[in-house]
């Protein structure tokens, strides 16, 4: 790899990682993740994601499409009902590695 394809692809990598954290910025789309990761081994409806992060149907499913869009988590549609799940994929897990350390970290 020469010096300027290492550069873009550093630049595009340093972008995407920037994207991921500030999706973490976002105290509502923590709440949700760490449903999810309580619930990993099911799906659970955006309703029922709702009542637990306290925030209205509509934020929420805003909240979650966010989290689609990066891969970290994913959607199951059943008619009219979306529920959800943590992804499977490496960066999914890498966030809830972080999601994890840092609660333990700056917990009072």
């Amino acid at each position: 790899m020469n010096v300027c394809s290492y550069i873009q692809y550093m630049k595009i990598n340093t972008e995407h990682t920037t994207d991921i954290f500030k999706l973490l910025s976002d105290p509502t789309r923590v709440k949700i993740l760490e449903v999810l990761m309580k619930t990993r081994t099911q799906d659970i409806c955006v309703k029922e994601i709702a009542q637990a992060v306290e925030a209205s149907h509509s934020a929420t499913s805003h909240q979650l499409a966010k989290l689609e869009a990066k891969g970290i988590v994913s959607c199951k549609r059943v008619g009219q009902t979306s529920c959800y799940s943590l992804s499977t994929d490496t960066l999914a897990r890498g966030v809830e590695s972080i999601l994890i350390h840092s609660s333990n970290v700056l917990r009072p």
